[in-house]
């Protein structure tokens, strides 16, 4: 099949001069554009036509790679006059569907050890159907093997690249583990040094204080035989007490270790009556009302110097709380059935509730830390922390409730403190009942 384009037979080329310019014969059946283009190619290229793929065109590096003449080519179908298989399919292949095609034969063979690369583009004729097809040879071994080693490197690079990123990752993981540790540490050793200091610093002051609570005993109990008002001689019994507590509270600091003496039982509502009575006239000063809701005397097994510390930083922590014209409630009931089952044990709910600014949340999980305080100059950050620790050594627990809503700001603290001889029963299901889901 003879494109439209080419030159007749025997007839000129519209520019002779060009040909003769290039030593080429203008009455080859050659198109100008293929002349000039591929005769001094040094790149094997030739035009294949129809489905048996004869020969039209072979440039001289063609004839040099087939070993064959222009005269040996030219007019003869391709499986005839060279024997490449694998061009063959390739041919077959655009010429029956239209693609262009690029392909690489990865190793030689005995006929041609070097190994080729073909490229192939369709001529399209009538109805935009293939009716030629360009093809251009090369040789590739070494050019196929320099890309391949090229590949590999850089595949062994990607996987290298892809470990070391991994062992980054790893070692970045490590470290943050390492670093998180080691603030944790120091962070545990700042806290444990200003326990140290804290601790030595207290025992000083048990130590100096001592002298003066003896002295202040003596004072009181002159005074006491002096006094024959009823009112007077409670506020003086009252005094021993709280003198009397002062001076067990040094001692236990001094010593470095918890009262000496046996758990003893008493009774909650006396403890409360008797801190909230001795701190109602603070109260009155600030213009806060003291609310007592007193519903059992819950009797239970302690030490009662410990029991009216946890009241006393519980009370004075709301009253701290609260603004004038506010109330603080003081309520003592019985354990709901629900908390005795949580403690597997009965007791008793100790709640103090005020209506102040309330409890932020960013600092609720801190206010058991020792040495957190929100009061600032004013709070030492330890009353909360010895409370519950206080509370946790007899099998209580401390819970807290607060809200800064406007108009409805306020802090509730409830204690579960365990009965004294109350024989706690857990839950049974019934026989045949059924638990609702």
């Amino acid at each position: 099949m003879i494109r439209k384009s080419r030159i007749k037979p025997k007839e000129a080329p519209d520019r002779p001069e060009i040909s003769a310019n290039l030593g080429l014969d203008p009455t080859d059946d050659v198109p100008m554009l293929e002349r000039v283009l591929f005769e001094g190619s040094p790149l094997p290229i030739a035009t294949l036509a129809g489905t048996n793929h004869t020969l039209l065109y072979v440039n001289p590096a063609f004839c040099r790679l087939a070993d064959k003449t222009k005269d040996d080519l030219i007019g003869k179908p391709f499986a005839e006059v060279v024997f490449w298989k694998g061009c063959l399919a390739l041919l077959d292949h655009v010429y029956g569907t239209g693609e262009a095609v690029v392909h690489a034969e990865p190793e030689g063979t005995e006929a041609h050890p070097a190994g080729r690369s073909y490229t192939m583009w369709p001529i399209r004729g009538a109805e935009d159907r293939p009716s030629e097809i360009l093809v251009q040879v090369g040789e590739t071994t070494r050019i196929y093997q320099q890309a391949l080693a090229m590949n590999q490197q850089l595949l062994l690079s990607g996987v290298r690249q892809l470990e070391l990123r991994e062992m980054a990752e790893s070692l970045n993981a490590q470290l943050k583990l390492e670093i998180a540790e080691r603030e944790r540490m120091e962070r545990a050793l700042v806290s444990s040094e200003k326990l140290a200091v804290t601790a030595r610093f207290a025992l000083t002051m048990a130590h100096e204080i001592n002298n003066p609570l003896a002295a202040m005993t003596n004072l009181v109990f002159l005074l006491s035989s002096l006094q024959t008002n009823p009112q007077a001689q409670a506020f003086i019994a009252m005094m021993e007490d709280q003198i009397q507590g002062l001076s067990r509270i040094a001692t236990n600091m001094l010593k470095f270790h918890r009262d000496n003496n046996k758990l003893a039982e008493f009774k909650l509502d006396g403890v409360l009556r008797e801190v909230s009575d001795f701190y109602r006239p603070q109260a009155d000063k600030q213009g806060i009302v003291v609310r007592e809701r007193l519903e059992t005397d819950g009797a239970i097994l302690g030490f009662r110097s410990e029991i009216v510390q946890v009241v006393t930083n519980l009370l004075l922590n709301a009253l701290d709380a609260t603004p004038a014209g506010g109330q603080v409630t003081i309520h003592l009931y019985p354990a709901p059935r629900w908390l005795c089952e949580v403690h597997a044990s009965c007791g008793y709910c100790l709640s103090i509730a005020d209506t102040g600014s309330g409890i932020a949340s960013q600092d609720r999980a801190r206010i058991y830390q020792p040495f957190f305080t929100t009061k600032g100059e004013r709070g030492t950050g330890l009353g909360l922390w010895v409370s519950a620790g206080i509370v946790n050594r007899i099998g209580g627990s401390i819970r807290v409730w607060s809200t800064r809503r406007p108009g409805r700001s306020g802090t509730c603290f409830a204690v579960f403190l365990p009965a004294a001889q109350a024989t706690f029963s857990p839950l049974r299901r019934r026989p045949g009942k059924s638990t609702p889901i």
